[in-house]
């Protein structure tokens, strides 16, 4: 009788876990679907997770949990992102870029500003390290990759120095691509008197985010007035004393230096950034904006923050905009299907339409996934330049004489739709002769002739399908 009665209630007890689980997840899926129909995504994708919840929730929903959402404009809420539509009619001569941004809720473009650009990985560490170690009021930095490498401690020790002689010094890291050093950083910054946040830690609550969704921001400004901005990491590979040695090369990157009414601009994204990673605000004078200069120059945020893909819908804008010639420098070319037809569509047009990638970047994945999207816009008529002398990291476009751009975001999925980025476009002669004089030294010392590109049509759609989550 006994053993009766365990057995009975053994049975009791598995059918209400059985049927509690599965209430569970019923209920769970319900709430996921309504979730995933009110996202912003592409009908595929949408489907694809619809499928995958109904007929697989136990391994779906969690997956969903982790890398399914991409928004989360709330989490990180602040003055440059508050997303609110600027109805005013265009400005004189405003270029579509640029009025397009400011309907979105971007900041808008500010004129007197200046604009230098840093086309070599030295220049850049020169000037960057000119600019730190003459702070005297203040340091914001944020930064994907700070490596655990001299050039990444020479900067943690001119980040130390500051912050002992009084210099409010905040340095904002991603875990994950300064997973190295961040933890040094953080004592030596902090017992000088700075402060350090990591972004996105590994172990967060899904509440505040994605792991898969990083801060690929490269944004540094000095006592309110100066701004560093590019694809530039402070790491061996992209910058560095003249006589360091780069290991094997250094690569080919782009950054620049700006001055004036866009520091204030700057320096909103990165308070906002701030509050996400729980720092304290910092109430700070404003630096000297009157730089003198007169490039018109627009600091565009992009990521999980904003309610839109601006970058993207920038690029956009600027490819059916373009007359004569477009071009893009990217070292992962990776577009979703939208992009790729835009490229193709404008080589149609007969716009010169070209595109510069390493001949081999530092990622094989992305090598793969590229083959097929590059030959058809080759097909199309447009020119893909191979760069033979090694990583180019570089992110820029220029869009005839009205627009041109750098900044941290490639010319990939990732960037465009699950990163936290940051880019910079130029809208004045001067600045975009700058950057054009940068792309088209690229274009001369490249080739129109690629690597070996053999047709592999399951392994480049598989590459494809997983190039933007790595």
């Amino acid at each position: 009788m006994a053993a009766t009665g365990v057995r009975s209630l053994q049975l009791i007890t598995q059918y209400i876990v059985s049927h509690g689980l599965t209430d569970v997840a019923l209920i769970t899926s319900l709430v996921m679907l309504v979730r995933l129909l009110s996202s912003r995504r592409t009908s595929q994708s949408t489907l694809a997770w619809l499928l995958a919840i109904v007929f697989m929730p136990f391994v779906a929903i969690p997956l969903y949990l982790l890398f399914g959402q991409r928004k989360f404009p709330r989490r990180a809420k602040g003055p440059a992102r508050d997303a609110k539509v600027h109805d005013a009619p265009p400005e004189p001569d405003e270029p579509p870029i640029a009025h397009m941004l400011r309907r979105s809720g971007v900041t808008p473009a500010r004129s007197g500003n200046s604009f230098e650009i840093l086309m070599t990985g030295e220049i850049a560490y020169a000037r960057l390290m000119e600019l730190v170690r003459g702070a005297n009021k203040s340091i914001d930095l944020t930064m994907f990759i700070l490596a655990d490498d001299p050039i990444g401690r020479a900067f943690v020790d001119a980040l130390v120095e500051r912050a002992s002689h009084g210099v409010s010094v905040r340095l904002i890291v991603d875990a994950v691509g300064s997973a190295l050093l961040r933890r040094h950083a953080a004592r030596a910054i902090g017992a000088a008197g700075g402060d350090v946040r990591v972004f996105m830690p590994l172990g967060h609550s899904p509440i505040r985010g994605r792991t898969n969704l990083r801060s690929h921001r490269k944004l540094a400004i000095v006592d309110g007035s100066h701004v560093f901005a590019g694809g530039m990491n402070l790491a061996n590979e992209y910058m560095g004393p003249p006589e360091s040695a780069p290991s094997p090369e250094r690569w080919r990157d782009v950054a620049a230096i700006v001055s004036g009414p866009i520091a204030p601009d700057a320096t909103a994204l990165f308070e906002s950034d701030w509050a996400f990673c729980g720092g304290a605000p910092r109430p700070i004078e404003s630096g000297d904006v009157t730089a003198g200069g007169a490039e018109t120059l627009q600091l565009v945020p992009s990521g999980p923050d904003m309610i839109r893909d601006t970058v993207y819908d920038a690029f956009l804008t600027g490819i059916f905009a373009a007359k004569e010639r477009v071009v893009i420098v990217t070292p992962y070319y990776v577009p979703d299907d939208t992009l790729q037809h835009a490229l193709v569509l404008a080589a149609r047009r007969g716009v010169r339409t070209e595109v510069v990638v390493p001949t081999r970047s530092n990622h094989r994945l992305a090598d793969i996934a590229r083959r097929a999207l590059l030959r058809e816009i080759t097909e199309a008529g447009v020119i893909v330049y191979y760069y033979p002398k090694g990583m180019v990291h570089a992110k820029a476009m220029v869009i005839d004489d009205v627009a041109a751009y750098i900044g941290s975001p490639n010319f990939d999925m990732r960037s465009l739709f699950l990163n936290y980025e940051d880019a910079l476009f130029a809208y004045s002669p001067a600045a975009i002769g700058q950057i054009r004089s940068y792309v088209d030294e690229l274009v001369a010392e490249s080739v129109t002739v690629g690597p070996p590109n053999r047709r592999n049509w399951v392994v480049e759609q598989i590459a494809r399908l997983l190039a933007p989550e790595l």
